[in-house]
């Protein structure tokens, strides 16, 4: 992810996530030609227990296994779970399967129900047969959901959203039924096949009842995030135009936002609503819930811990380049440089230790009878152009030699050829949507000319 940073340490927190799906695909390649699969489940649920196990505070502990409420009658079933998350401090284990060859994580044990803070069912792909699998595993606990744990949560992880499924938003409505399961909140897809960076959050939130902008866009499940239309804008706007699309803005110093993308849908029914959201900080974001249900720390409580998030690189949209004729209803500007107004120079050469600032002027025609505003430096500063108006402008170019023979480089090229270096300038009507509009022009210096190179 070259196009990303992050917080201290986001990559070797991420690390965590390829180790997982660098061990799903392992054990996948080796179990795809074998008649039994029992065993690529089994093996990439311990992989993530031990990820657990390693990530959590130590009171904590992680095992697959049984949870035993205290009426237990002999005649009724008892369930296994993928992983249980149980208070190890105050908890006894009732009882241990396996054997001597079972790792730790391979074990099976069994937990009092009132010990258990958490249970996740594991699955290797978000389909909506594997969303109701889950689901019905999870909604067993319904029977005794009043000896568990006070802050008790329950989910599901996905390894996989494939390219085939992710347009099936039947898979989302599905996971609003998850509403009706105690104590689910939601559950992560660590992977999806069309962009391996992002991790899916699947999470639950409350609407107005008259709200319907939570209905607009459900499919697809998941697109690329270097592929959704967030961009800056020539003047340095932070712009999304992507249905689905977000940004998550954090504040990491004083002036300076970092912005981490983001793509979601949605599905609502009554004032409840799921949602399915794609983000390179998501595997973070599940880390951070997890821990605060943990600890019963609400979403906005000062207490919620804060790491591992990753913020991308946003890359400015250039403007469309200026037609080679008017268009009705636009401007339609011209460049040609001219005297200087103050002292009948094209231009000046300024030395001064190693600062070289060249200054030109230009003049700038709109050719049109469309009002337009321009800017030659990314916007920092504009000014209003009126309809077939004239203005003439100082441009300043500044440039830092780097070392001592510099100086006399560019003092020979300018006396010889000439230095070429762009000159670019961008409008928009002033009136109406903003449309943006570059003209980019090469400059040649010499030491006697300046002019514009016609191409």
């Amino acid at each position: 992810m070259d196009n990303c940073y992050g917080q201290h340490g986001w990559k070797e927190f991420l690390r965590n996530r390829k180790d997982i799906l660098a061990e799903f695909d392992k054990i996948l390649e080796q179990t795809t030609n074998r008649p039994i699969h029992v065993a690529h489940g089994q093996a990439v649920e311990a992989y993530i227990r031990r990820w657990l196990a390693e990530f959590l505070p130590k009171k904590y502990a992680v095992t697959s296994g049984y949870i035993i409420p205290d009426l237990y009658d002999d005649s009724r079933k008892i369930y296994h779970y993928d992983i249980i998350i149980y208070n190890c401090l105050e908890a006894p284990v009732l009882w241990t399967e396996g054997n001597q060859d079972n790792s730790e994580q391979g074990k099976y044990r069994a937990i009092p129900a009132k010990y258990v803070v958490a249970v996740y069912e594991v699955k290797s792909r978000l389909t909506k047969g594997n969303v109701a699998d889950a689901l019905s595993k999870l909604n067993q606990t319904k029977d005794f959901s009043n000896q568990l744990s006070k802050n008790y949560t329950c989910g599901a992880i996905f390894i996989d959203l494939k390219e085939i499924d992710k347009n099936n938003e039947s898979t989302l409505k599905e996971l609003h039924k998850g509403a009706s399961v105690f104590g689910f909140s939601g559950g992560m897809v660590l992977r999806y096949e069309g962009d391996d960076t992002p991790t899916g959050v699947i999470s639950f939130f409350n609407t107005e009842p008259n709200s319907e902008l939570e209905n607009i866009h459900r499919k697809p499940l998941a697109k690329s995030i270097d592929d959704l239309n967030i961009y800056i804008t020539e003047e340095g706007d932070l712009e999304c135009v992507e249905l689905g699309g977000g940004v998550i803005l954090v504040c990491t110093a004083e002036n300076t936002w970092s912005v981490s993308k983001s793509y979601g849908v949605t599905y609502k029914e009554g004032t409840l609503s799921v949602q399915l959201s794609w983000s390179r900080s998501n595997f973070s974001k599940f880390c951070i819930n997890l821990l605060s249900a943990l600890e019963g720390l609400p979403y906005n409580d000062k207490n919620r811990p804060s790491f591992g998030k990753v913020f991308d690189k946003v890359e400015r949209k250039n403007a469309t380049p200026q037609p080679a004729n008017p268009k009705d209803g636009f401007p339609f500007l011209s460049i040609s440089s001219v005297v200087s107004p103050k002292n009948s120079e094209k231009f000046s050469i300024n030395y001064e230790e190693k600062i070289v600032t060249i200054e030109f002027w230009v003049e700038v025609e709109n050719q049109s009878k469309v009002e337009a505003t321009i800017s030659d430096d990314f916007f920092r500063t504009h000014c209003v152009l009126l309809g077939e108006g004239k203005a003439i402008k100082p441009v300043k170019l500044i440039a830092r030699l780097s070392d001592d023979n510099d100086d006399i480089k560019l003092e020979s090229l300018i006396s010889g050829e000439g230095l070429e270096m762009q000159y670019r300038i961008v409008y928009y009507p002033t009136q109406g949507e903003k449309e943006y509009f570059v003209i980019e022009k090469n400059v040649r210096i010499t030491s006697s000319y300046i002019e514009f190179v016609q191409e």
